[in-house]
């Protein structure tokens, strides 16, 4: 299992579009049977602040999920948005870890 934790900085006049985009690509991404998880979060604090929370059973998912569509549409469409290049940062769990657990 792999999760990786993807920090991305939004332009402010941009925030209402990003949010529409990675909802869309958020909807994709959950119908793909390697992703267990991805969820959408934004900084209460830095509203320009997002944090994208995936959760993939294997590297192969990682790597299948930047081949849909969904994904090429939504990274074509973010990026001009972002203030500055997204983070990303694969993280290994420590909990849970169980397959019902998730």
């Amino acid at each position: 299992m792999i999760v990786r934790v993807v920090d991305v900085y939004v332009n402010r006049q941009n925030i209402e579009d990003f949010k529409r985009i990675t909802v869309e690509n958020r909807q994709g991404s959950i119908r793909e049977p390697g992703v267990l998880r991805f969820d959408v979060l934004q900084s209460e604090s830095d509203p320009d602040h997002f944090i994208l929370y995936e959760v993939y059973r294997d590297e192969q998912a990682t790597l299948d999920h930047k081949e849909t569509e969904h994904y090429r549409r939504w990274r074509e469409a973010a990026e001009p948005m972002m203030a500055r290049g997204r983070q990303s940062t694969a993280c290994a769990p420590v909990a849970p870890t169980g397959p019902g657990e998730w």
